[in-house]
């Protein structure tokens, strides 16, 4: 069985040296930190995880908070790319990993006092941001270490706030839009007070506005009737929208089916466009036109701030913009004469 001593004996440092590369110790310099971490790779040694967490009082283990564990939730493209990231950057920290099974807001403040209070966890990474949050206001009443994968809410908040520029990247789709001739576009939103969507509503806005034209939008919850009602509310539309615009995959993926079972073809008789880009998109038919938010960089920067802020507590929190970019697809082209 491989030791501590026999990693210290092959990389030429003391086995005090190993031990604090293990818990991660700030002393330790990062040259020799990869020095010993390649030893161990090598040698295939695996630290005694329930024996460090005695001596630490850590548990290693970060919490990652959904905003709901519902089914359209956790088959979200986004948040599975997401979830990915961040577990890469723990395992190659040497932090596990646990997932919030809760359905709605009272439970998930439950869950996330009962990791607290059992040490379960050293720190959580909520992928959500949202206003008069319970979870945020617990966690700062303890202080207790987190990340918000999502807008900064408050000028003044002192967080870790890891996001895209949301209002900006509905703006910037919206002009693309409005660019290819759409003078009459629709944003279909998910029917919530998360602030990621009331920021691309707004994105959206603005850049009708400033062309001219009037906004148009309708809030749904994926996966149930309510898409349906909205497609066919669209179709009595004088004039007739010529684009629809969604707040996410999930609610594209709903739409394209309506549209299908309502006999509008894509791009013919309406265009479509919306946010992430992920394999449905790419293969959908057609490919959806989409603005890439990035969320393996998300992930990743999201779980990098916080391994970083729990190994040095006393260091300046910082927040991080991650750039967006629009992917062309045939779901839209040139509006050449109207289509409906």
């Amino acid at each position: 069985m491989i030791t501590i001593k026999d990693v210290a004996k092959r990389a030429d440092v003391a086995p005090s040296t190993v031990s604090r590369v293990i818990s991660n110790h700030p002393a330790i310099s990062e040259k020799t930190r990869d020095k010993v971490r390649r030893v161990m790779d090598e040698m295939g040694y695996m630290p005694n995880v329930s024996a460090r967490r005695l001596v630490t009082k850590q548990s290693n283990t970060i919490g990652l908070l959904l905003k709901t564990a519902s089914k359209e939730m956790t088959q979200n493209p986004f948040f599975t790319d997401v979830l990915m990231s961040i577990s890469k950057v723990c395992k190659d920290n040497h932090y596990s990993t646990v997932v919030s099974t809760s359905m709605n807001e009272q439970e998930l403040l439950s869950e996330v006092s009962e990791l607290v209070n059992s040490n379960a966890v050293d720190g959580f990474i909520l992928l959500y941001s949202k206003s008069n949050d319970p979870v945020v206001s617990y966690l700062q009443s303890i202080n207790f270490p987190f990340v918000i994968l999502g807008k900064k809410l408050s000028p003044l908040s002192n967080e870790i706030y890891i996001d895209n520029d949301n209002v900006m990247a509905a703006y910037q789709l919206t002009d693309y839009m409005i660019n290819l001739g759409h003078k009459n576009i629709v944003f279909i939103a998910e029917n919530s007070t998360y602030a990621v969507n009331e920021d691309r509503v707004l994105g959206y806005s603005r850049a009708c506005q400033q062309a001219g034209l009037m906004p148009e939008v309708f809030e749904g919850a994926a996966g149930t009737e309510e898409v349906s009602g909205i497609i066919a509310e669209i179709k009595t539309m004088l004039p007739r929208p010529t684009a629809i615009i969604t707040s996410d995959s999930m609610m594209n993926l709903n739409v394209l089916s309506e549209l299908y079972q309502q006999q509008l073809r894509i791009p013919d008789d309406i265009q479509t466009a919306t946010f992430n880009d992920s394999y449905f998109n790419e293969s959908a038919c057609p490919p959806q036109t989409v603005v890439n938010i990035y969320p393996e960089s998300l992930g990743a920067e999201a779980g990098s701030s916080l391994i970083e802020y729990l190994n040095h507590p006393e260091m300046i929190k910082r927040s991080i913009i991650i750039p967006t970019s629009i992917i062309e697809r045939s779901s839209t082209k040139p509006l050449k004469e109207r289509v409906l």
